[in-house]
């Protein structure tokens, strides 16, 4: 059919050759979308898991040197940070946060120290490192 008409196969050809290009244009503009809004929600998960350590410590230290007024403002902070921990943290993350918080999240006893721990291992593996790649090492213990 096409060799009496060769303009068809000229035709036919031009339109595979557009409808490949927008497909392709499309899948491009897909995937990379995808990734934008994947490192979008990586660096908010990276600065909700920063505010929050950084608000916790800042109150956990201070309870330590025997101030037990809590900073309006600090409180303010960290519980902004969690509140972005549970909307866009990984499941793991926030039910290691919620285990924290049940524990007393003063870091004053053993079982509170291990629920923080298991919250930092959460955050790491949130933030694409491998499950227990620092265990080995002796992070807690006292520097010389």
């Amino acid at each position: 059919m096409f060799e009496t008409y060769p303009f068809l196969t000229a035709i036919t050809s031009g339109l595979l050759s557009l409808i490949g290009a927008l497909l392709g244009v499309l899948a491009t503009h897909f995937l990379s979308d995808r990734r934008k809004r994947r490192e979008e929600l990586t660096e908010q998960k990276l600065k909700a898991y920063s505010d929050f350590i950084n608000s916790a410590s800042k109150i956990i230290a201070a309870r330590r040197l025997g101030n037990t007024e809590n900073d309006p403002q600090e409180l303010a902070l960290l519980n902004d940070a969690k509140v972005r921990i549970c909307i866009c943290g990984d499941r793991s993350v926030v039910q290691a946060l919620t285990e924290f918080w049940e524990h007393g999240a003063t870091l004053e006893r053993e079982p509170e120290i291990l629920a923080f721990t298991r919250l930092c291992m959460r955050i790491r593996e949130s933030l694409g490192y491998k499950a227990h790649d620092l265990f080995d090492l002796k992070i807690s213990s006292e520097m010389v």
